[in-house]
């Protein structure tokens, strides 16, 4: 793909405009326009959450209701996100909390800790571990995550979500099946199921978008779920938490000093912190080179071994230095 040429703009207009490009080109979609509105909606969302996140207006969690009507989330629609004008009429049913208001101003978030044992969390664990927007939660985020989730029973044959309708949940599914269906030009079809480790309802916590399917337990079930202001509490903390430590980080690494600063926005946001005990092997002489590490605490140190099989050691690296694939 060539990359996307401005003139005069400013680092904010040239990062925004660099990524709406390589998501469209990767997307295609039908509806450009629409599409277009889509994105940007996202990220005016996205600011004014942040914005209401400053130290004047902190968010306060409040104990939502454990109903499981019409509150699931999909993960599966491939077709450009319509976002459609807030229904001042429809005041009769349970709507989803638009980003400026998800909390009072003035109040502080707080932890939601809910009691689970060990084997329970773990199942968690490793549920959301595998889940793309979880992935690179740091390890406080990430238990955060399990600490807020609520159990919830449905029974069999029970809708947890209807197609068309909003939802406040995450879920993991922790026993128990489910199938999905999506109409559409009157015609119903089944295009996925969810078992134990399964989860779903991520993408519409962060985008406010309507249900795109129903979902149906075929067996009685036990979820964990996690209630949107949480769930954009803890991710978006998280997401601008880690950007600002890893610019501030990539601004010290001789190597990318000549980087444009919305280049490392790039950077930062394709980082991922990983952990290595003291004396854990990072990799070892002769094998093929796959991840490029940036040290960001701590110190590495390097050894070669010869061909006498004799190991001495050659350098040692701090913050800042890198090292790895080529």
């Amino acid at each position: 793909m060539e990359p996307f040429q401005f003139g005069y703009a400013t680092d904010e207009y040239t990062q925004l405009l660099t990524e709406l490009h390589e998501v469209y080109c990767k997307d295609q979609p039908e509806d450009v326009l629409q599409y277009c509105a889509n994105f940007f909606s996202r990220k005016l969302e996205e600011q004014r959450y942040m914005y209401l996140r400053q130290p004047q207006n902190h968010f306060l969690v409040t104990t939502t209701t454990t109903s499981i009507d019409g509150e699931l989330e999909d993960n599966f629609s491939t077709e450009p996100l319509f976002m459609p004008a807030p229904n001042y009429n429809n005041r009769g049913r349970r709507t989803s909390v638009s980003a400026e208001s998800m909390a009072p101003a003035g109040n502080k978030f707080v932890k939601k800790v809910i009691p689970k044992t060990e084997s329970e969390m773990e199942r968690i664990r490793n549920s959301v571990g595998n889940n793309f927007l979880f992935k690179n939660l740091d390890e406080e985020h990430h238990q955060d995550v399990v600490n807020a989730m609520i159990e919830m029973e449905v029974e069999q044959g029970k809708d947890i979500i209807e197609q068309g309708a909003v939802g406040d949940y995450f879920y993991v599914v922790d026993s128990g099946t489910f199938d999905c269906f999506i109409t559409k030009d009157g015609q119903t079809n089944k295009v996925t199921s969810y078992e134990t480790g399964g989860s779903f309802g991520e993408l519409g916590l962060m985008y406010n978008a309507p249900r795109a399917a129903t979902i149906t337990a075929t067996s009685d079930a036990k979820v964990w779920a996690l209630d949107r202001v949480t769930f954009r509490t803890i991710l978006m903390e998280n997401t601008s938490l880690k950007r600002k430590m890893y610019e501030s980080f990539l601004a010290e690494v001789p190597l990318l000093k000549s980087l444009e600063s919305y280049e490392r926005h790039k950077i930062a946001d394709a980082l991922e912190s990983v952990y290595f005990d003291d004396k854990a092997q990072i990799m070892k002489q002769g094998d093929i080179g796959k991840q490029f590490y940036l040290i960001e605490s701590g110190t590495a140190v390097f050894y070669k071994t010869d061909e006498n099989g004799n190991q001495q050691e050659v350098n040692q690296f701090g913050r800042g230095s890198y090292f790895g694939g080529k």
